[in-house]
């Protein structure tokens, strides 16, 4: 993957895959707040500034979206847990997502 397909990756999707499967703990409110912290910190490191008046509006609606997110990645599952020993979760996947964050990192 080229320095110029990265850049149309969404970096929120990205960090939402990278934590879908090396996440530590089962506690979805952690999941989804670790995600948009990190999604948050990226931004400000790319230069986008948030106005103060619109933060807790975009937190919300990123506390939203990625939920959206894992509703839909884990469908058919109750939990992480329940997705990561579902059987659909390949180890080419796991590299894959852990290289498409590296890449946006860097």
């Amino acid at each position: 993957m080229t320095k110029k397909e990265v850049r149309y990756l969404d970096p929120l999707y990205v960090i939402f895959e990278k934590y879908l499967y090396d996440f530590p703990h089962e506690d979805l409110d952690l999941f989804i707040a670790t995600i948009v912290n990190e999604y948050m910190d990226y931004l400000k490191t790319h230069s986008v500034s948030v106005p103060d008046k619109s933060m807790n509006f975009l937190m919300k609606d990123l506390t939203e979206e990625v939920y959206d997110m894992f509703i839909k990645k884990v469908h058919g599952c109750l939990n992480l847990k329940d997705f990561r020993n579902s059987g659909r979760v390949t180890k080419l996947e796991k590299l894959l997502a852990q290289d498409r964050y590296e890449k946006l990192a860097a």
